[in-house]
């Protein structure tokens, strides 16, 4: 499992300073990057920047209105990029108040007309996929069972956020089990309830990393995304410590 970092953790150093913030990215010693906004960039700006600091971007949060109204561009973009996965990060209740199942549907639809293009759809996941659905169910199936129930395993992958499956009240490392191969890429996030905020760099949570580690190990994850979603001191440190403690985890 390769090591990267979401830059949306990033995100006020990167509106700041992009070219430094990539080359401090790099000097932690991480390789590959996940992007999420272009900062006022083109893909070909994001491509030479990435070069240039020695970064590759695989992965990236794309919004799901874009997939829906700007496909065209979102596709042209993530060749320029060299992209794999198109990853929707978040969505709002309207999405999904018909039922999870139909959601599903149409990310089934969009992933499908993807996989044709050469890159696969996945769904990063919050805690709210883990209260149990009322609808596409009998009202106790958690609502990420469902939605990946309702599309193809090869046109719908996942982006398993490991901390807020535990905060929903799942099991990262069975998680991890269930989709298997699906899941080719996790978010390690990590949390302690006690602090404000409560993301804190990897190790220093709550997770218990090494079964949540033998899991993605045992499934073949390819990409471990480290990612904050906010930081009480630098975020940049907060990467770099993260980014040594899953390394002596055996990642790189």
């Amino acid at each position: 499992m390769r090591l990267s970092v979401q830059l949306y953790t990033l995100r006020d150093q990167l509106d700041q300073v992009l070219a430094g913030t990539l080359r401090e990215v790099r000097d932690i010693g991480l390789e590959f990057v996940e992007l999420a906004g272009f900062y006022g960039r083109s893909a070909e700006e994001w491509k030479n920047l990435l070069e240039t600091n020695g970064l590759t971007a695989k992965s990236a949060h794309i919004g799901l209105g874009e997939l829906e109204h700007a496909y065209d561009k979102v596709v042209q973009d993530a060749k320029t990029l060299g992209l794999e996965y198109v990853i929707v990060p978040w969505i709002g209740r309207e999405r999904y108040d018909a039922g999870w199942d139909k959601f599903g549907q149409e990310l089934d639809s969009i992933g499908r007309r993807l996989r044709q293009d050469g890159l696969s759809l996945a769904y990063h996941n919050h805690d709210f996929e883990f209260v149990p659905a009322q609808e596409g169910g009998d009202g106790s199936e958690q609502p990420l069972a469902v939605l990946y129930a309702a599309a193809s395993s090869d046109t719908l992958k996942a982006e398993l956020d490991l901390a807020w499956i535990k905060i929903g009240g799942g099991d990262p490392a069975a998680w991890v089990r269930k989709l298997g191969s699906r899941a080719p890429l996790v978010h390690l996030k990590d949390y302690d309830p006690s602090q404000n905020p409560q993301w804190v760099p990897g190790g220093k949570g709550i997770v218990d990393w090494d079964p949540v580690l033998a899991a993605c190990r045992e499934t073949g994850v390819k990409f471990g995304v480290i990612e904050l979603d906010a930081y009480a001191g630098q975020p940049i440190d907060a990467v770099r410590e993260s980014f040594r403690y899953f390394s002596s985890k055996g990642l790189s």
